[in-house]
């Protein structure tokens, strides 16, 4: 197994989720009836789809896995980002989520599309359209070519947006650097463009083995840590916004206190 590069910080981060965790269920939050507040329902899932992923994250450092933690890492991004179009603009809250929900729908469509193409003139096919007609689904797999939110490239675009919950940092050039390192940078890991192999090439003339990785190139342990401190913050924060649920303080101090409690980054290689 390889080595856990720093266990300490992963234990301070592992502390800092936990206690979070605990803060956001002393607010108390009760969700509002489900059709005049979808948002209530979904944004809170997205929280706890963060905290699942945290967790996750955590395990995986642990393991000795820092770059397959590093690769997950950006769903967390994805949730932070999803909440911030989400509660962009009040007058939009409910309209931006319930196209969230749909696209449900039209994934649906799609899979029925492609269901039928292996199932025509059969008794599969009778049962796939009268399972569709009772929900409403059509054949079609169109509505799954955009995003759901209807942006060409959506994170980029979100990320670059004004948002109320903006402050005096968050200028044109912060958000281009946050997308570059934290969204762009973890999706080399996610799609294994050429820097994920980096760690794991083998030895010229040296017969092949299956190899864990030598941390020789790059070590994304404390990037993970990074990411997954201020994007869990974030989908908290956005999603207390959008309800008009206040913001305890120690939200705020834990997030500060877990940032500062980490070593600053450290470079392998010039």
């Amino acid at each position: 197994m390889p080595p856990v590069e720093n266990p300490e910080e992963v234990k301070k981060v592992r502390a800092y989720v936990a206690a979070l965790q605990e803060a956001i269920g002393k607010i108390g939050i009760r969700p509002r009836v489900f059709y005049r507040y979808p948002f209530d329902h979904i944004s809170l899932a997205l929280v706890s789809k963060a905290f699942s992923l945290s967790n996750a994250l955590l395990i995986l450092l642990d393991a000795g896995n820092a770059e397959e933690a590093y690769g997950l890492s950006r769903s967390i991004v994805e949730c932070a980002l999803t909440l911030r179009f989400l509660t962009q603009d009040r007058a939009k809250l409910n309209e931006r989520t319930y196209r969230y929900m749909v696209f449900e729908a039209k994934d649906k469509e799609y899979w029925m599309h492609w269901a039928l193409q292996h199932a025509s003139g059969g008794e599969m096919e009778r049962k796939i359209r009268d399972h569709a007609k009772q929900f409403d689904i059509k054949d079609d797999p169109s509505g799954v070519r955009k995003h759901w939110s209807g942006k060409d490239g959506f994170a980029w675009k979100i990320n670059l947006e004004d948002h109320p919950l903006d402050n005096a940092t968050s200028t044109d050039i912060v958000k281009k650097a946050t997308y570059a390192v934290e969204y762009h940078a973890t999706s080399s890991y996610v799609h294994c463009f050429s820097p994920v192999v980096n760690n794991l090439l083998p030895r010229e003339f040296v017969p092949f083995e299956v190899k864990e990785s030598s941390g020789e190139f790059e070590r994304p342990s404390q990037k993970t840590l990074l990411t997954l401190i201020s994007y869990l913050h974030n989908c908290v924060v956005y999603t207390l916004f959008g309800m008009n649920v206040d913001r305890p303080a120690s939200v705020n101090q834990m997030f500060s206190d877990a940032l500062a409690s980490l070593m600053p980054f450290r470079k392998l290689h010039s």
